[in-house]
Parts: C-alpha cells; structure tokens; sequence
C-alpha cells in the first residue's frame, strides 16, 4: 500500500481476493478483453488525441502506471491477472452509475464520474 503514497489506504481501499465483487458485477475479462480486444487500440487512440470525446489524455493513466514500478504483485487466482474494472455509484443497493471497463486502458472520466455523481446527490 506504500507505493501509492495514499496515507490510511488500508483503512478505505477494498481489495477482493476472492474476486466476490467482481463477479457480482459481472466485470470483463481475459486475455482477449484485456490485450486482444480492438478496444484497446481505440482506447489509447482516444486518450492520445483526445477522440470521442475523451478529455483526460494519458495524465491519469501515466499516474497510476508509474506507482507500479514499486508494486510487486501476483494475484490469488490466476484469472484475475486479466480482469478489467469499472466505475459504479450506488444508491443503498441500486446501481445508478455503471461503466464497464472494456478493455485495457478503457477507464472512465474521473471529471465524468465526479460530475454524474454529484448531479444524482442532487436528484435525492
């Protein structure tokens, strides 16, 4: 936890080792999602030149991959070494946000998430 330079991580970070969540929600996974998907080339076009209406660029992602250069890491199922995440806001047990990895790289706005959930606090 170190690595990410984020004081009482430990406290406020969910980890699932078991993959519990993940499976919940379904998430993608698999080489093919991860690194055969023609998502992916898409993905890092979009964050690249700023297509589809992508806004973030490579800042975010350049963040969060330079902190695994001290991260040392070998999951507990081997499946989980290819699987993709999302974004999900929730109401008590609804789901009133989802946005689903597709592939490596495909991670929702963070600005996009902020906004979208603030816009639902509003909504009550």
């Amino acid at each position: 936890m170190s690595h990410l330079n984020i004081d009482d991580g430990a406290e406020w970070i969910f980890v699932d080792p078991d993959n519990t969540l993940y499976d919940a929600l379904q998430l993608n996974f698999g080489i093919a999602s991860t690194f055969g998907s023609i998502e992916t080339p898409l993905t890092f076009r979009d964050r690249i030149f700023g297509t589809n209406g992508r806004k973030d660029g490579m800042n975010d992602l350049f963040d969060v991959l330079g902190k695994w250069k001290d991260a040392i890491y070998l999951p507990p199922k081997q499946e989980q070494a290819f699987q993709q995440g999302g974004t999900f806001i929730f109401r008590g047990k609804d789901t009133v946000f989802a946005h689903y990895d597709a592939s490596a790289g495909a991670h929702a706005e963070v600005r996009s998430v902020v906004d979208r959930a603030i816009q639902i606090a509003k909504e009550g």
